[in-house]
This record gives C-alpha cells, structure tokens and sequence, in this order.
C-alpha cells in the first residue's frame, strides 16, 4: 500500500518550485545599464561613481560579473565587470547580442500632472513604448514647471528595466498656442476627449500604419473653452472616446498609449 501525502505537504512543495522558478529567472536576467557614449565588442568601458556604486553596491555585481549595456543608438551589447572601486568601474564589451531596434512613431503631447502622478505617467508610457514626450502648457495645467533632468532619469531606468532598446527624447515644454503652430499641414493629433462618444480609433489608425501618430491628452480640469474651439476649428485634430468614465491625466495618456500600440502591432 503506498503511502500518501499529506496535502499540507504537496502545497508547500508546490510553493517551494513556484519560489525557485521566480528565484532562477530572476538570477538568470542580466542588469542592463544605458550609457549615453559609444559602445563597440571587444572594447573597455568606464563607469562613473554613480553608475559604480549602482553595480556594486546595489546591484551586488563583483569582477567578472555579466551585465548588457546599451546607449540607444547601437543595440545591445554583452560586458563584464573587469574591475571596480568606489571611484569607477571598468566594463569588458564583447560582443553584440540584439541590434538598435526601430523606434515606434508615436509622439505623447500632454499637460504635465503634478508630482508623482507626473513619474507615473513618464514611467509607464516609456514601458509601453514611444518616440517623444511632448509637456504641454494649456490653460488650465497645474505643473508650469517639470525637472526634465529627473524625468529624464526616470525614463531611462524605465528602458533599462523593460528591455528596451530606444530610448524616448523628452522635448521642451510648449505652451498649447505654439504645440498647434508647429504642427505640420498633414500631421494629425489623435485627441483623447472626454466630451467624445467616437469609437473611431481603429479607423483613423488604420489609414496609414506608417505615419507618424501624435496623441493629445489634456490637463486635468479639460483644456479651456478658447482651446477647445481650436482644437474644433483644426482639421488636423481628429477626436476619440476612452470610454464614460472620467479618467485622471495620468490614466488617460497610458490608456491611449496601449490602445494605439496594440492597433499598430
């Protein structure tokens, strides 16, 4: 007669296997670091003290460690930790692993939210994908004035953890006048209204896949009337729905954003 086990003990079995996958995927996956210079095989890299004290004493990385680095440029390339101090670090380069990818054609105009909800929405938008961040200054924005040096970090360390290889540019805020005067004749902004009942997304993606797609998200207290009427009056403004329900500004451009991707893919 076989002995059977107890089923407190099969869970445990099970939780342990489920643990030691997560725990040998997440060993498995390399740190990948952006470097902002140029990146060739068989080459030597040095890191500054920040991105040193990130790889050793973070990170954990000792000499003869592996780690991928990528520049936004080149591709993606496979290094080795040669040495390291508190001072600098020395990266070996070997060879290529992946090549620069095509950046996706998408352009996120939008009226910068304040505070955290600002770094959710650069985060999350550069895990989705995108060409550029447009900040917007409308009427009725709240956050005039954005540290584009912080958000550029964010957006680099959102490339750096969702594999990613293009690296989105943050432009300099505009204020809603000079955004629509520096549009080009046959350029179209895809307008996320909330005044919209049009399911008509798909339609207006579908014309030309190729083109160049530049998503409108406004503030949250909506653009003003005088916007508005602009925005009515612009043939190359062509407005769809997210739906009834009121979303803040943050939710709206990644909602936006993963609708457009997914038309696109």
């Amino acid at each position: 007669m076989s002995k059977q086990v107890p089923y407190a003990s099969k869970a445990q079995t099970l939780i342990f296997e489920i643990l030691f996958f997560i725990y040998t995927n997440c060993m498995e996956k390399k740190i990948r670091i952006f470097l902002s210079e140029t990146l060739e095989e068989n080459s030597k890299i040095t890191l500054n003290r920040e991105q040193s004290h990130y790889i050793s004493s973070v990170m954990r990385l000792d000499t003869g460690s592996e780690l991928l680095l990528f520049n936004g440029i080149q591709g993606e390339f496979l290094g080795s930790v040669s040495s390291h101090s508190k001072k600098e670090t020395i990266i070996s380069l070997r060879n290529k692993t992946r090549d620069q990818s095509k950046s996706k054609n998408i352009l996120l105009a939008f009226c910068p939210p304040k505070g955290h909800r600002l770094d959710f929405l650069i985060q999350k938008c550069t895990e989705l994908g995108l060409k550029s961040f447009i900040p917007v200054i409308s009427d009725h924005t709240i956050n005039r004035k954005i540290n584009k040096d912080r958000l550029k970090k964010i957006i680099i360390e959102s490339c750096e953890q969702s594999d990613q290889l293009c690296v989105p540019d943050l432009l300099d805020s505009v204020s809603f006048k000079d955004f629509t005067h520096s549009l080009g004749s046959k350029e179209t902004v895809l307008f996320a209204d909330i005044n919209s009942s049009a399911n008509n997304l798909k339609e207006l993606v579908q014309k030309d896949k190729e083109s160049k797609f530049i998503l409108l998200v406004g503030p949250e207290g909506d653009f003003s009337s005088k916007e508005r009427m602009q925005i009515k009056e612009d043939k190359r403004f062509k407005n769809f729905s997210l739906g009834k329900n009121i979303l803040r500004s943050e939710t709206a451009a990644i909602a936006s954003l993963v609708l457009l991707n997914y038309l696109l893919n």
